[in-house]
């Protein structure tokens, strides 16, 4: 499903307007519109783009939030309230007004905070320094809505070049790949031309 220019992998039924009311009677006030949108639209899914999250001491690393959660009345994971009433057994965890809305493929989370205005921000999980990436947990600020989320995210060289190196090729998976690269801009075209071409003789780019 396209959605804003991005790619939705798995979305949900649409969200109907007693689950939205459910979910906001257990956040303690209303989402955003361009949120609902969202859930009345795609509903959660699988949305497998980079975003640039600045980090302390002047680092940066790219993070993709990639599994969206659905508003639905299922007690399951990726669901929200239940994703809510799960953060909530946190004693430091927010008791109205910040919703998790996603995770990465780890424990890194991502949230609507509405106690102030309006933010999208990151808790962003350590790492075991052997790893050489973050060590200590964060809280960042992504955003100033959902929207701008949207628009910050993209596809980073990583991204690109170990899709184009592993995918499984065949003609239904390199159109898909294809629209999700392209999704971000044609620049990857000229960048990858030829590790592409090298997979891909029959649909050279």
């Amino acid at each position: 499903m396209g959605y804003k220019n991005l790619i939705v992998e798995d979305p949900g039924a649409p969200a109907t307007e007693k689950e939205i009311g459910a979910l906001e009677k257990e956040l303690g006030c209303s989402l955003p519109e361009d949120y609902i949108q969202f859930l009345k639209t795609c509903n959660g899914g699988y949305l497998e783009y980079d975003i640039l999250v600045e980090l302390e001491d002047d680092a940066s690393e790219y993070l993709s939030f990639c599994g969206l959660y659905k508003a639905s009345n299922s007690r399951e994971w990726e669901c929200n309230p239940f994703e809510l009433q799960q953060e909530r057994k946190n004693d430091d965890f927010p008791r109205k007004k910040v919703l998790p809305i996603g995770r990465d493929g780890g424990s890194s989370r991502l949230f609507l905070d509405l106690r102030d205005g309006y933010k999208v921000v990151a808790f962003v999980q350590g790492l075991p320094e052997w790893t050489g990436l973050r060590k200590n947990d964060a809280l960042v600020v992504l955003a100033d809505s959902f929207d701008e989320y949207l628009e910050k995210l993209t596809l980073c060289d990583e991204t690109i070049e170990d899709h184009i190196e592993n995918f499984d090729v065949n003609a239904e998976s390199v159109q898909a790949t294809i629209e999700w690269l392209d999704s971000i801009g044609t620049a990857w075209r000229k960048k990858y031309q030829s590790k592409w071409n090298e997979r891909v003789p029959f649909h050279q780019i």
